[in-house]
């Protein structure tokens, strides 16, 4: 049974050291205790045994925030950069090296209290403590618990043992005799080893790990006997690419570099440790290790928690595509059928040389166009200094830009039916660029934008329209959290305003429904057909996504919502031209922490996620269902 601290249970702490848990748990509650614990004891002391129970008990949701546990980094065999992606994913951040998870750590305030068991066995502990644990606990709100053992290189390289709690689980004093005793004569075990249960149970101490040959002497051969490393399961090829990374500057043998050379081995092991790999032996690729090596660093944080070796391959494979596309076509059957999504073209910074700008897409907005009688659809991608490129959504090719006089930052954009585009800037002010010699459209377009400027209770921050309404409707989100529907501009009642955020609006989308015609008979012939309805989708600084449509009162609670702020969303009815079952009603959001959710309103359990590896900027969704994300690294158009 547990125990019960301070009104709530928690886990029960076996071998008599129960002394030793609620130590851990004063250390948390003691704001005067210096921020590093370190525990520590001989191999078998259950070092690794009571950081896992304090993870257990900390994380549940009755935890005091005093005693709450915010993150475990398990550190067998892990690199520095591994380490900062897998503590990003768990503290909701996005970070692809220390420096920027220092960065994002130091930007919040909050107390955050991290676990790291095994410190010892990592890659390079010296590296890993000196490039991301002390610069962590620099900031004044971390706390670190290590298990660090006396004398190894991680206490060593800590430190002044005055600068931090030591728990040493050698010492009698965490450990109850008569209890250990108990325990000892319940499992058949020696209580003569006290204090240390390892020891009572049997040897202690774990072989060393394997080298690089051993391992490849448990690799299965092809029938004219080469090594057949992609039969070699996950298990094995992890361990050859932890002992690549162990390896370090020495360098493996040659037949295990075919890992380098094989993206497929890559996505088929598990990610810290091909990460480490890859980061021992940065520099020392060939030309197409090289774009391996970069993408599989770009995509780390959407891969590092990712158990599906189809998924993980369908993000490499994005990653890869524009850049070593014969790379990407070695993927394309490993992310076939598992995976829900696939990029259909993509275009990243460090692609071969051309004109199709990889830069970041900070707005994105599309719209359909009627080309040699053939509807097809059309992106605009707008870049930092406010610069508006047209893509073709089939293949993302590049069909021009939009002639903007003055180019400035923007925070959004939009397109009218009439082709007019609708530029907001980072500090509010909107701008109609019309299609040609402007025309009564783009008169009625400035004043709806009038109208809500008047009404806004803050700065304007994001825009959408909504193509086939007559006159076109407008909408905002401002700074304030209210989003405003215009309808008419010169109609008194023609501006609909409601606060949907707490917080500013940082993302807007809407789409037409069609109207309900199921009573068609009941229908004045004469009658004008009902063009349908707006659906607007917001989403927010506070994390929520929201959908209004104007005409009725909104939602009480938000149709998603997480503890990160949304940075784009989109809407679109799909039309099942490719796929019926995928027709409807859909949805998509992206927030801070690079997460992607698509939502099929029709079908409750038609939900996809997937991450990228990198903060999703902007984001706009055709018909046919294709996505295009806007990153700062580059545009993706995905599949759903």
């Amino acid at each position: 049974m547990g125990t019960v601290v301070e009104g709530r249970r928690i886990p029960p702490l076996g071998a008599g050291r129960r002394s030793a848990g609620l130590a851990l748990l004063g250390w948390l509650d003691d704001p005067s205790a210096p921020r590093l614990c370190r525990v520590a004891g001989a191999p078998g002391a259950g070092k690794s045994h009571l950081l896992a129970w304090l993870f257990l008990a900390c994380t549940t949701p009755g935890t005091p925030v005093e005693q709450r546990v915010h993150a475990v980094l398990p550190a067998d065999g892990v690199g520095v950069r591994g380490a900062a992606w897998s503590l990003a994913q768990q503290l909701g951040l996005l970070a692809h090296d220390p420096q920027e998870l220092i960065a994002a750590l130091a930007a919040d305030d909050r107390r955050t209290v991290v676990c790291v068991p095994e410190l010892d066995r990592a890659v390079d502990p010296e590296r890993l403590i000196t490039r991301l644990l002390l610069p962590m606990l620099e900031l004044p709100q971390v706390r670190l618990i290590v298990e660090a053992g006396a004398g190894g290189p991680a206490a060593r390289v800590l430190g002044d043992p005055a600068a931090a709690a030591v728990l040493d689980l050698d010492d009698p004093q965490w450990t109850d005799r008569q209890r250990f005793a108990a325990w000892c004569a319940k499992r058949g075990a020696d209580a003569g080893a006290y204090p240390c249960p390892g020891l009572a149970l049997g040897p202690t101490g774990r072989p060393e790990p394997a080298g690089v040959v051993d391992l490849l002497a448990r690799v299965p051969m092809t029938p004219d006997g080469r090594l057949d490393l992609r039969s070699a399961g996950e298990d094995l090829l992890s361990e050859i690419w932890t002992a690549i990374a162990r390896a370090g500057d020495s360098g493996p043998p040659s037949p295990a570099l075919s890992l380098l050379a094989d993206p497929l081995l890559g996505v088929l092991a598990r990610p810290l440790a091909v990460a480490a790999a890859l980061e021992a032996r940065e520099g020392m690729f060939g030309v197409r290790a090289a774009a391996f090596a970069r993408a599989w660093n770009a995509a780390g944080p959407a891969l590092v928690d990712e158990p599906d070796p189809a998924v993980r391959a369908a993000v490499l494979r994005t990653r890869l595509l524009g850049v070593d596309d014969a790379a990407a076509a070695v993927l394309a059957d490993a992310a076939v059928p598992s995976s829900p999504w696939s990029a259909r073209w993509a275009h990243w910074r460090d692609e071969p040389a051309g004109d199709t700008w990889p830069g970041p897409a900070v707005a994105a907005a599309c719209y359909g166009v009627l080309s040699s009688g053939r509807a097809s659809a059309r992106v605009l991608l707008a870049d930092p200094s406010g610069i508006v490129r047209m893509y073709e959504a089939a293949d993302g090719s590049r069909l021009g830009s939009v002639p903007v006089a003055n180019p400035r930052p923007l925070s959004g954009l939009a397109v009218a039916a009439d082709g007019s585009v609708l530029l907001l800037d980072a500090w509010g002010a909107v701008e109609v660029v019309p299609r040609g010699e402007p025309g009564p459209g783009v008169k009625a377009l400035v004043e709806e934008v009038t109208a809500v400027r008047a009404a806004a209770g803050g700065a304007l921050s994001a825009v959408a329209t909504v193509h086939g309404l007559e006159p076109p409707p407008v909408a905002f989100g401002d700074a304030a959290g209210l989003v405003h529907w215009c309808e008419d501009a010169e109609d008194p009642d023609g501006i609909r305003s409601v606060r949907l955020h707490q917080g500013p609006v940082t993302a807007l989308a809407a789409t037409l429904l069609s109207a309900d015609s199921d009573s068609d008979d009941d229908q004045d012939e004469d009658a004008d057909p009902d063009p349908g309805f707006p659906l607007l989708v917001s989403g927010g600084l506070d994390g929520a996504v929201r959908l209004w449509g104007p005409d009725s009162v909104p939602m009480a609670e938000p149709a998603d919502q997480r503890a990160c702020p949304v940075t784009a969303v989109a809407v679109a009815v799909l039309d099942g031209n490719r796929d019926a079952a995928r027709a409807g009603l859909t949805t998509a959001a992206a927030w801070s922490d690079g997460l992607v959710r698509i939502r099929r309103l029709n079908d409750p359990d038609g939900v996809l996620e997937f991450r990228l590896g990198s903060r999703v900027e902007s984001m706009a969704l055709t018909a046919d269902g294709l996505l295009v994300l806007g990153l700062p690294d580059g545009v993706v158009a995905i599949d759903l």
